[in-house]
């Protein structure tokens, strides 16, 4: 597993032993779906090097971070903070690491909590929101989308990724986030919501 694009592109990071990792393949999917949206919202990317995805949603939060692999890629591609939220000891260690060894920790904020007590804390609002909670959890999706549709957390700009067994249907929104894509690949389904 490695960073795909941006700064940091090419380095290899490790994911906890127990847990389903996003693939490369899955997570060029993902990225190329936002790219395809800031296009379609007029955003472009910049002499920077920034993605345009990154300019569109420079906050993300990664829930179920795993090895914080989503949120490290948006970083890597120019989005400005990112906050991970895990509640596995070892897997928040792994997001520390892999933060440093991108160098993109100085952007990042990482919280050892389930997401049902951290979603709440949280200061938001946030741009970008990736869900990917283990897949034999099967209410974690519904459960959390709930939370996220409590005032202050999305705004109507916001877009949520939800990555879910293929087999499972998408929520029909997210608070005001109709759901506006929904794509298999393999096992996998990836949903956005969006306006």
């Amino acid at each position: 597993m490695r960073v795909i694009s941006g700064t940091a592109r090419g380095r290899s990071l490790r994911a906890p032993p127990e847990i389903r990792p996003t693939s490369d393949l899955i997570k060029g999917a993902i990225f190329s779906m936002l790219e395809a949206l800031a296009y379609k919202r007029g955003i472009e990317p910049d002499e920077d090097g920034n993605f345009a995805a990154a300019l569109a949603w420079p906050r993300v939060l990664d829930l179920f971070a795993g090895s914080g692999a989503l949120g490290i890629e948006a970083l890597s591609r120019g989005a400005t903070q990112a906050e991970f939220v895990d509640q596995a000891r070892d897997a928040v260690r792994l997001i520390e690491s892999n933060l440093r060894v991108t160098d993109l920790a100085s952007q990042a904020r990482v919280h050892l909590a389930p997401v049902t007590l951290a979603v709440p804390r949280l200061d938001g609002p946030f741009d970008l929101v990736f869900l990917d909670p283990p897949y034999d959890v099967t209410d974690a999706v519904a459960s959390t989308l709930g939370l996220l549709a409590a005032p202050g957390i999305l705004t109507e700009r916001s877009v949520v990724v939800v990555e879910q067994r293929a087999r499972q249907s998408a929520e029909g929104a997210v608070g005001p986030l109709p759901l506006a894509n929904s794509r298999h690949h393999g096992g996998t389904r990836i949903s956005l919501y969006a306006l």
